[in-house]
């Protein structure tokens, strides 16, 4: 159990933004007040402002004067200008994130990318959950001579990309493109979700320092809890 009394600002944002996820606090209704956050997680009220203007910052929340802060829609926002990872960007800022390991095999090759034609590769199937709950279905395939060897375990402790480097094989660049889709009826029972919920669909090719295909990562996002950005200057 956390220990509030020692918690900072940060950890507490990521709480409440936990509550959220869970219903604890619904969209459009109220949180509780300053005063009240502040004695339950036993701190300054200056400690609260300071979480809560976390969530304000990344629109979880509004507030209204002489009302207080009201939760909106969640998402979690990813800019699409970054290279992102579920290890380095998305886990570090919620509470309890874990990786389930559906299913790594070896195949022989994907028809419709030439690079991948006729080679042995891997497919590793992972779900990204945060507090049990389904984020992400990601699908790796990676030529089995740039991951030769490894672990169970380290499929969901690793990055794919930490691990194809203690192979000498460093990732540099990547291209992804990105559409919305709905679920199919296996995506609906993967990530508990209605044949209704929005997911983004993104297909990621990742290269090395030699310019080699390294990885093709397909990812379906769920479009509740994920938005993307792109900032821009005139």
């Amino acid at each position: 159990m956390t220990d509030y009394s020692l918690a900072s600002y940060k950890i507490i944002a990521s709480e409440i933004t936990q509550r959220i996820h869970t219903g604890d606090y619904s969209p459009g209704t109220y949180l509780p007040s300053e005063n009240q956050l502040a004695r339950e997680f036993e701190v300054t009220r200056t400690t609260i402002r300071k979480a809560l203007n976390i969530l304000k910052q990344k629109g979880t929340i509004d507030s209204f004067q002489g009302k207080g802060y009201i939760v909106r829609q969640l998402h979690w926002e990813q800019s699409l200008l970054q290279f992102y990872s579920f290890g380095h960007n998305i886990a570090e800022n919620i509470l309890n994130p874990a990786t389930k390991l559906l299913s790594y095999q070896k195949i022989n090759g994907l028809k419709n990318i030439n690079e991948f034609l006729n080679i042995e590769l891997w497919e590793i199937i992972r779900l990204r959950l945060m507090n049990e709950n389904p984020l992400i279905l990601e699908t790796s395939y990676i030529p089995v001579k740039y991951l030769p060897q490894f672990e169970a375990d380290e499929l969901k402790q690793n990055s794919l990309y930490n691990l194809m480097k203690k192979n000498n094989v460093n990732i540099i660049k990547a291209k992804e493109y990105l559409e919305p889709v709905l679920p199919s009826l296996e995506d609906q029972e993967i990530l508990g979700i209605n044949e209704d919920t929005p997911l983004f669909q993104t297909i990621r090719y990742t290269y090395d320092s030699d310019q080699r295909l390294t990885e093709v990562r397909e990812s379906l996002i769920r479009g509740d809890y994920f938005r993307f950005s792109v900032e821009m200057t005139l």
